[in-house]
């Protein structure tokens, strides 16, 4: 009888310990976009996680151009690249998004997830030191990486779900990342997605081709607290516009059902 209570008693504690919602009433969400996907929010002032698919949040897929946070960071931390005003030159052969056919810093090409330039600090870091780096993020993903230095984000070797995205995020939301303030304060920095008088929002989209997933990724900061959230959805029917742009309005939509946006 002793050792049954006993048992009972860490059962409670358990479950008083994990804070989670399950929002099911929110697939809705995704639903009527006629998406299948997920989203969730840690909230890191009640330490509160809220899922909306919760199974799918544990999938993973490429992270494609959300890894460009921790890309960034580690480019900056090995001088691969010395500041965020670091210019690449372009090489003159077009690509199909006009903005990615000029000279860019990492600043302008986080903002406009320039592939060319992310590759091209891959190799500057080299192989054996980007592995090193990985293995230090222990939250991110597989951290297996079998392709090219300047190909594994995006074809498929890394994968990471938006649990695991959600953990690196809120990681360095409290600068708990091994890299030095002056690194965590440039990205942040290049993170701002958008900001009023009531809040920022730090996050990135990426569009997996390997996976046919699009992301969205980043965390709100308001008066006294912090969300850290997590999208993605499945490829409809391509990648066009309208799929580009529904990353963002859905996560808008999920953080103003949730009233962390008003």
């Amino acid at each position: 009888m002793k050792y049954s209570l006993y048992f009972v008693i860490l059962l409670l504690i358990f479950a008083c310990s994990s804070k989670e919602d399950y929002r099911s009433d929110l697939v809705s969400i995704l639903d009527s976009a006629d998406y299948s996907g997920c989203f969730m929010v840690y909230d890191v002032k009640t330490e509160m996680t809220t899922y909306v698919n919760r199974e799918r949040c544990f999938q993973r897929f490429s992270p494609a151009s959300t890894f460009k946070i921790p890309n960034s960071l580690i480019a900056l931390e090995t001088q691969a690249v010395q500041s965020d005003k670091d210019t690449i030159r372009y090489n003159g052969i077009e690509k199909a998004i006009p903005d990615w056919n000029r000279d860019h810093d990492l600043a302008s090409a986080f903002k406009y997830s320039v592939v060319w330039y992310y590759k091209d600090i891959a190799k500057r870091i080299g192989d054996s030191t980007m592995k090193i780096w990985l293995d230090t993020l222990t939250d991110y993903g597989t951290m297996i990486r079998a392709s090219k230095i300047d190909e594994f984000w995006l074809d498929g070797s890394l994968k990471i779900s938006a649990d695991e995205q959600v953990k690196f995020l809120t990681k360095l939301y409290k600068n708990e990342l091994p890299f030095s303030t002056r690194t965590v304060g440039i990205v942040k920095e290049m993170m701002i997605y958008n900001q009023d008088g009531n809040y920022t929002i730090r996050g990135k989209t990426g569009a997996s081709i390997a996976d046919n997933v699009g992301w969205f990724v980043g965390w709100v900061e308001s008066k006294g607290n912090t969300q850290v959230f997590a999208l993605n959805i499945s490829v409809r029917d391509s990648m066009d516009n309208q799929f580009m742009r529904d990353r963002v309005e859905l996560t808008y939509k999920f953080l103003r059902e949730l009233n962390i946006l008003k």
